[in-house]
């Protein structure tokens, strides 16, 4: 199975940056529904009866999200092909306002013994109606800071990242309720780790099930396929 890249990383935990206010977040994702959880898991492509569709080899890892009754992140789960939990992220909210992000990674003790410790923090801070600055810190060392922005509709449309002084800004493209490009810009204008997305696949409440990745600017085959599986309330 090809391996995963980083930008595809960024997209699957971007969500945690989205913010609240007068949706929740179910609607800032396009979700219909009231979906209680989420699995995910990244599987290789293939090319069958005329259309790309996830092929059969999949990461022994997946990734559950929930969500509770009202719409809002309860928690992120990572976990290997054991069903082990490798990390979590717990979302703190102010009066139904995202404000930190925790994530745990899990952390080895003994051959036979790990624990969860905290890995990172995200901390938000709302500046305007469209924008919330936030920065990532591990124990006391600020990682990287920036920006993220959001459409009428509450979703992220760009992020500025600043990391080691280098400034990049993330760009998000929609159509109807979907995700279609992911791409960056660094200060001089140059655009590097486009990503298109294809949706091949739907549940009987019309959330998509199978989403193709494609890296680049052109849609030749796709890097992956991300399957997941939705539960409802």
């Amino acid at each position: 199975m090809r391996p995963i890249s980083l930008l595809t990383l960024l997209v699957l935990l971007s969500i945690l940056f989205s913010c609240s206010g007068v949706n929740n977040e179910l609607d800032r994702q396009g979700l219909k529904g009231q979906v209680k959880s989420i699995k995910e898991v990244q599987c290789d492509a293939t090319y069958e009866d005329d259309m790309w569709v996830a092929a059969d080899n999949c990461s022994g890892g997946y990734r559950v999200i929930n969500f509770d009754p009202e719409g809002l992140y309860e928690n992120i789960l990572t976990f290997d092909n054991r069903n082990d939990t490798m990390g979590m992220a717990k979302i703190k909210y102010v009066a139904g306002e995202m404000v930190e992000e925790t994530y745990y990674q899990r952390m080895p003790l003994t051959p036979k013994h790990s624990k969860l410790v905290p890995g990172s923090r995200t901390v938000m801070e709302r500046v305007s109606a469209d924008q919330v600055n936030f920065e990532v810190w591990q124990s006391d060392a600020l990682v990287f800071e920036g920006a993220t922005y959001y459409d009428s509709k509450g979703r992220i449309e760009k992020q500025v990242q600043v990391i080691k002084n280098r400034e990049v800004m993330v760009h998000r493209v929609y159509k109807k309720d979907l995700l279609v490009e992911n791409y960056q810009v660094e200060l001089d204008g140059t655009r590097s780790a486009t990503q298109l997305y294809d949706y091949v696949e739907f549940d009987d409440q019309d959330n998509w099930t199978v989403k193709l990745i494609y890296v680049g600017e052109e849609k030749i085959s796709p890097e992956l396929a991300v399957t997941r599986k939705l539960e409802y309330y």
